[in-house]
């Protein structure tokens, strides 16, 4: 029987975790880190006893706090959240795995979840200038400050199913509710948002984003001001789609990165 993991090993399954759920190569994290991949795989295998300064610059590269490296998830009953709902986590876990809407509505805010940890680190390298992420009916999830202009920002998981011809994910823009006196409410407008930012795990069980401008995506061709409720999501990551958040920024503002 496997014996309990050493403090290294667990800080070191801790930080493998967190750079999967980016999709980052260990190459990746070390590049981010001004450290050397075989340096990054002892610490995920639990060999090298990280400095503070180790675990600061791996905490700002993952844009979480020191102590998510260093916390034991196996208390994962102290969360806020088991008090508040009165239920163990195991408890709160084994309802979501029994409710597919509710499997859904935890990815939608694990996504934003891990949206907020790019824009985050963003902020921190000083590329953006602001950053609030919103859970307001009706407004986009995140508001983002850059050069001087405010962006708003939605978030949305790609779907499990494609389009065949030519082959893309899709991804649906439609609000959960209606009106009460059936209007147009459920539809997003041209000018709702500025940034659509598409999660990818659906399709790739990684972390990862697209984004575009909203003045790109399809309008319905009866209804001009409303965009199409399922939109083409590139495979293959081409423009005017880009992984960078960034580009997309500046493409809502008209600019050249």
């Amino acid at each position: 029987m496997a014996g309990t993991p050493s403090p290294l090993e667990a800080f070191g399954t801790r930080l493998r975790n967190l750079r999967k759920a980016r999709g980052w190569s260990q190459e990746e994290l070390a590049r981010r880190t001004n450290r050397h991949w075989t340096y990054i795989g002892g610490l995920e295998r639990g060999e090298r006893n990280p400095t503070l300064i180790v675990i600061s610059d791996l905490a700002r590269a993952l844009a979480v706090s020191p102590a998510a490296l260093l916390e034991d998830r196996s208390d994962a009953d102290a969360h806020p959240i088991t008090t508040k709902l009165g239920a163990s986590a195991v408890d709160i876990l084994s309802a979501i795995e029994q409710g597919f809407r509710a499997q859904v509505d935890v990815k939608g805010k694990l996504a934003e979840l891990f949206m907020c940890h790019v824009f985050q680190r963003l902020k921190t390298e000083g590329r953006i200038d602001g950053l609030a992420w919103r859970d307001v009916d009706g407004q986009p999830d995140f508001l983002v400050t850059y050069r001087g202009n405010d962006l708003r920002v939605e978030c949305k998981n790609i779907r499990n199913e494609t389009f065949k011809r030519p082959p893309s994910y899709k991804v649906e823009l439609q609000r959960t509710r209606n009106s009460m006196d059936g209007t147009q409410t459920r539809g997003y407008k041209i000018d709702d948002f500025d940034v659509l930012g598409v999660s990818l795990f659906n399709q790739t069980r990684v972390w990862k984003f697209a984004y575009v401008a909203t003045r790109h995506l399809e309008r319905r061709p009866e209804l001009r001001d409303f965009l199409v409720i399922m939109q083409r999501v590139p495979i293959e990551i081409q423009q005017p789609w880009t992984d960078d958040p960034i580009r997309a920024f500046d493409d809502a503002l008209g600019r050249t990165p």
